[in-house]
């Protein structure tokens, strides 16, 4: 299409899937003297993704699983998959999380007759009471043991432990006390030197962690990691450690029986983060030497050897890029987020291999684990509901449609799919942002990175906005190819990141583009089954209106483009542009196309300066609009030539996706063919055909783009009033009150009523889906705020206003 360098083409450069690969190695069950698995029905005391993928390595050792769920996930995937699922109770009205209520889930196994615990990652998985609990309990607990978790698990007895057991082991220069006195920190970090790094000593995933680069910093960012790291691990204790700035992030997998054996699965590269969180992973690591990776591998497994360490863990490491040398990070007594990707390299279902030692299974029994290598490359990148325009904020509401690429980047040997979202799920407030984990797997890490941005882009994942097109970008940034990028990847790159990686033309890409939402609102209706009882008015035909000679509302449409890319570091291209739609003659079918003519509508804030009013403003937009049409101004440019080539519905679970219409079309434009998957509301036909004064949301993924963009459109009229309302904004006084986002908890209330605040200042820091925000205000003025600390408050409500 003019003006599109597009996002590269499903089997563009040919395939790189290798269909000789084999499955993945599931170690059977142990059995125990009575002939039956050892395991044989086990509890997950987890949700979403994690969930799933121990459902599936359940089903295929025919071993019974049950999921827990409360109120606000009770439509997730791994509930429905799960041959059992008890509902927990409630996020919002407990005082406490469920999946957090050790009590509450050891007593569930025991009343539905699990014998076994999975706990999956984060929430308890790292908690030596409720793996003690568990045991207790006579259950399994397909985990390590508490006292490892205790030795290990815990960063600050960690440390404490190696140094006194293996003081060979390098580690990073830090505080080995147990102080949580700001003061008292203040002064390890002074000692060391800035800058320094906080973490909650509990748990992992970034929570809870905050790089402090001078004393003043100090006593509020301990504050922060320490709420945070009691939210979500039970603890608040925090740890404090030397910050190495030009550091990789590396860490090994390690996996050990109760008979002393103990193997490594070798590294995984986690240096691509932001604020802490890994955000794209891959193994074998590429800045690694062979001799590196086998003297960190040796040190893993000595370290896990020392305390006896029983099942899945990781040993995780900081490797100093200036001098190659690596310092002992932390062990995560659990399975992590990113073990597929290890498992595409070495060819092993580490689920499985959980299961089987927690039965008592001997490694040395299992000849495929023996002498373990890594063939190819594997990359998992992390889809999370949040918008990288601003600042990340997460995201929140319902996927439309959800639909993997398909043909070589469908979901199979090579390519994974690991969620529990399909089309219709929510996305809630009260769960972690991350709604998918993409993985794959190639010959070499180039072809592994050209997959995987294809993956990407032919991914629809529509309604919420996600880092789906950051990654890409992250994917197919110059410093990505560089086997030295460090932690501060995302940082240093941030500006360019934050554009699209596709060269784009942007005002020639969004007219042609524009074209697609008036076409399917109109084209709809005779791609929707018809019922056989008659409506009213069924006799009347298609776009018929009572002002059927006006031919602006006849033929034409106002297409908003309400999202798109951003192609520069400049803000012009996040501004809205509204394109206006000529439609030939009602569009009937033709064999060469439908001809479409487009021009620009002339901003309703810039027309007639001398119109004060956003009612004057209006009323000029809209009579130079109409001027245009009628007068045929517009045929004097060249249409456009669009025919649909091929359309085919969505499938989806019935449930979740009745309010949307969820289609996938092959478009051309020009003799361009486009592929576009759309999701609208779903309303009556005679209302698609564009007999409505209502505006209407059309959503696109484009897979030329790389994303989904979403649409507004418009009948003149309906235009014109919606264009009222933004005008008279623009129009309006300096905004003095801020709204909560989305539904969110305060956790701090920086200013008292009556304080004196100033533009731009941080006055309230609240939480929503596991991440704080801070809340800065818009004008300078007095401070006031209905609100205190714990208050739950909904999305819209006023969190706060200046006086």
């Amino acid at each position: 299409m003019p003006g599109i360098t597009s996002a590269p083409k499903q089997g563009a450069t040919g395939s790189t899937s290798s269909p000789f690969r084999k499955p993945l190695f599931v170690a059977e069950p142990p059995l125990g003297d009575d002939g039956r698995p050892i395991i044989q029905k086990v509890l997950i005391a987890n949700r979403g993704e994690i969930a799933c993928r121990i459902i599936q390595t359940c089903r295929k050792l025919n071993i019974l699983s049950v999921a827990v769920y409360v109120d606000e996930d009770s439509s997730s995937r791994h509930v429905r998959d799960a041959d059992e699922a008890i509902n927990i109770g409630s996020i919002d009205r407990s005082d406490r999380n469920p999946f957090l209520n050790i009590e509450l889930l050891v007593r569930t196994a025991v009343n539905v007759g699990a014998n076994a615990i999975h706990p999956g990652y984060g929430y308890l998985s790292e908690n030596a009471d409720f793996a003690n609990s568990v045991r207790e309990a006579g259950l399994i607990f397909i985990g390590p043991s508490a006292s490892a978790m205790s030795t290990l698990g815990d960063k600050r007895s960690s440390k404490a432990y190696l140094g006194e057991h293996a003081p060979d082991v390098p580690l990073i220069p830090g505080f080995a006390g147990s102080s949580q006195d700001a003061e008292a920190l203040k002064r390890v970090a002074e000692e060391i030197g800035f800058p320094v790094m906080l973490k909650a000593s509990a748990g992992g995933g970034g929570k809870g962690m905050r790089i402090v680069r001078e004393s003043s910093q100090l006593k509020e960012e301990l504050e922060r990691a320490q709420s945070e790291a009691q939210r979500s691990f039970g603890s608040s204790d925090c740890i404090l450690e030397k910050y190495i700035e030009s550091s990789k992030h590396v860490e090994i997998q390690i996996l050990g029986d109760s008979h002393g054996e103990v193997v490594s699965f070798f590294d995984r590269d986690c240096s691509v983060q932001r604020r802490h969180q890994k955000v794209i992973e891959e193994t074998p690591c590429p800045f690694l030497t062979d001799e590196t990776r086998q003297k960190m591998s040796a040190t893993a497994v000595r370290i896990a050897k020392l305390i006896g360490y029983e099942n899945a863990g990781t040993v995780e490491f900081v490797v100093d890029v200036k001098t190659g040398k690596f310092y002992f990070l932390e062990v995560n007594a659990r399975l992590q987020v990113e073990h597929p990707i290890t498992e595409e390299v070495t060819g092993v279902d580490l689920v499985s291999l959980q299961l089987f030692v927690a039965a008592g299974g001997r490694l040395q029994s299992l000849p495929a684990v023996q002498n373990v290598t890594q063939v190819g490359h594997a990359i998992e990148c992390r889809l999370c509901a949040e918008d990288p325009e601003k600042n990340f904020f997460p995201e929140h509401g319902k996927v439309h449609l959800w639909l993997p690429g398909s043909g070589d980047l469908a979901p199979g040997r090579d390519v994974r799919y690991e969620t529990a979202i399909e089309s219709g799920s929510s996305v809630s407030i009260y769960f972690d942002s991350m709604i998918a984990k993409l993985v794959v797997w190639a010959p070499s890490r180039a072809l592994a990175v050209e997959k995987m941005a294809k993956v990407l882009a032919h991914t629809a994942c529509v309604g919420v906005k996600t880092n789906q097109l950051f990654m890409q970008a992250c994917l197919l940034n110059k410093g990505f190819h560089d086997p030295a990028y460090t932690t501060a990847f995302i940082p240093t790159h941030l500006d360019k990141l934050l554009q699209s990686p596709w060269k784009l033309n942007l005002p020639e890409a969004e007219k042609a583009l524009s074209v697609i939402p008036s076409l399917v609102a109109r084209k709809l209706p005779d791609y929707i089954p018809t019922t056989s009882h008659r409506k009213p008015f069924g006799n009347v035909r298609k776009q018929f209106r009572n002002q059927r000679y006006d031919p602006v509302n006849i033929h034409s449409d106002i297409v908003t483009r309400v999202s798109w890319p951003q192609t520069t570091s400049s803000n012009e291209n996040l501004q809205s542009k509204t394109v206006c739609v000529w439609k030939a003659q009602g569009l009937a079918s033709a064999s060469r196309g439908e001809e479409a003519y487009l021009f620009p509508v002339p901003d309703a804030a810039n027309s007639q300066e001398k119109a004060k009013s956003a009612a004057m403003k209006v009323s000029a937009q809209y009579n130079s609009i109409s001027q245009a049409l009628r007068t045929g101004e517009v045929l004097s440019t060249t249409p456009r030539v669009v025919k649909i080539e091929s359309w085919r519905p969505a499938q989806g679970n019935p449930a979740l996706t009745a309010s949307w219409l969820t289609s996938t079309l092959e478009v051309s434009i020009d003799g361009s063919k486009v592929l576009a998957h759309v999701a609208l509301p779903s309303v009556q036909p005679h209302a698609l055909a564009g007999q409505t004064d209502r505006s209407q949301r059309v959503f696109c993924h484009l897979p030329a783009l790389g994303t989904h963009v979403e649409f507004k459109r418009d009948t003149l009229l309906s235009f014109a009033e919606s264009t009222r309302a933004v005008v008279k904004d623009k129009d309006g006084p300096e905004e003095r009150t801020v709204t909560a986002p989305m539904p969110c908890k305060v956790l701090s209330i920086l200013k008292k009523n009556g304080d004196e605040v100033k533009s731009g200042e941080t006055v309230m820091v609240i939480e929503s889906m596991k991440m704080e925000v801070s809340i800065a205000v818009g004008a300078s003025g007095k401070f006031e705020s209905e609100w205190k600390t714990g208050d739950a408050v909904e999305e819209g409500r006023v969190l706060c206003s200046v006086i």
